[in-house]
């Protein structure tokens, strides 16, 4: 029988988050770079991180849910080796297309970070699992933002080649690790797996609240994409010309915002997740409607990340922790939907931001940004009478 973590492991399992998760994220400060080195354009490197993010979606959908169906320290240590190989061979791509290609299958095996979140809160005690799934989440907040101060650093010495030969390596040396550390999780689902990826549909049929929650994570992604991916472009060109090294820097501003994420989970342990979810809309809205004036601002541009990290990943931990109180049986599967959207909109918004950015510069972004965080808040609102009637009774 499970008996809850201890707190060494609740911190393995943030750390092990921490150091995979930035594997989808290195390439985003190193654009320019990527760029220059297989003389292509901005629009065509921008390709890079969408196709990253789409496998990474589609590892979602046809990964994650086996976490409730096999032991969930196998399925970790088969993603992370063989995302580890992938991130290795990424380093020594000869043309943009081998890029593309290995970026995307790297993205599909690298769900490790989403099997531990249901991991952690099938094994967490009730009245702590809200904080525990805060801790966690805090290292997969923490590894999205360092990931692209360390490539910056990385990559300023080492080039990007080195940046993905690092990561490889540690991706596999963990791999390893975690059979000693972590404890045994048994499976829930009692079928095949063509009955485990069907049950997908009837959870997003029978359970409005998780739609809810997908929708507005995934419109929330789609705008923090658009801003880290065209970040690069703006602070490379004038008034800035910062080098990749000074860009990374704006990554470890966010981790202010990431340490909000175990606060965030224990508040809503107690108070429901309405509250730090409606701060979280408004904190991403004003966001962007500073940035959308700080083009030639650093000022303006560092506020701008502090507030939208803290927005963004306050909303996002609401988010999950609500639907993992739906069906207890079910967390890995509904970890599936709320991240399938979450990042399918990622990889829309990284898109999305090098289109806007190619038609209007900074302020179209931020202003697709704004657009984004207040359609997401319309939803939130819409669904009021919905969540009265259902937040406080699960399946």
């Amino acid at each position: 029988m499970e008996k809850g973590l201890t707190k060494f492991q609740i911190f393995f399992m943030a750390i092990t988050c921490t150091l995979v998760v930035g594997n989808v994220y290195y390439n985003q400060p190193l654009l320019g770079v990527l760029a220059r080195h297989f003389n292509v354009s901005d629009a065509e490197i921008g390709l890079v991180p969408t196709l990253t993010l789409i496998g990474y979606a589609f590892g979602i959908v046809f990964l994650v849910p086996l976490g409730d169906m096999v032991e969930r320290r196998k399925l970790l240590q088969a993603s992370m080796i063989v995302s580890g190989l992938l991130c290795i061979g990424i380093s020594y791509s000869p043309t943009l297309l081998v890029l593309n290609i290995l970026s995307m299958a790297m993205g599909f095996f690298n769900v490790s970070a989403s099997v531990i979140i249901p991991f952690a809160a099938n094994l967490a005690k009730p009245e702590e699992r809200g904080k525990v799934t805060g801790i966690v989440l805090s290292g997969i907040l923490l590894g999205s933002l360092m990931a692209r101060t360390l490539a910056g650093f990385i990559g300023q010495y080492m080039g990007w080649s080195g940046v993905f030969l690092i990561a490889g390596s540690i991706n596999i040396v963990l791999a390893f690790v975690t059979q000693i550390v972590l404890p045994y999780s048994g499976p829930h689902f009692q079928g095949s797996y063509k009955g485990l990826l069907l049950s997908l549909g009837e959870l997003i049929r029978d359970l409005p609240i998780a739609r809810e929650a997908s929708l507005m994570g995934g419109i929330l992604f789609a705008s923090f994409s658009a801003f880290w991916t065209t970040l690069t472009f703006l602070l490379e060109g004038a008034p800035f010309h910062y080098s990749p090294q000074t860009i990374g820097l704006f990554g470890a501003l966010g981790m202010i915002g990431a340490l909000a994420a175990p606060l965030a989970g224990k508040y809503a342990d107690k108070k429901g997740t309405a509250a730090t979810i409606r701060l979280g809309l408004y904190c991403s809205m004003l966001a962007f409607a500073l940035l959308a004036v700080s083009s030639v601002h650093a000022i303006g541009i560092v506020f701008g990340v502090l507030i939208l990290d803290l927005g963004i990943q306050v909303a996002h931990i609401s988010n999950q922790s609500r639907i993992f109180e739906l069906n207890p049986n079910a967390r890995s599967r509904l970890n599936t939907i709320y991240i399938f959207s979450y990042f399918t909109g990622g990889s829309l918004g990284s898109y999305a931001g090098t289109l806007l950015w190619s038609w209007g510069k900074w302020p179209a972004v931020s202003i697709g940004g704004l657009i984004l965080c207040a359609f997401a808040a319309l939803i939130f609102r819409r669904g009021r009478k919905i969540r009265a009637n259902l937040e406080f009774k699960p399946v």
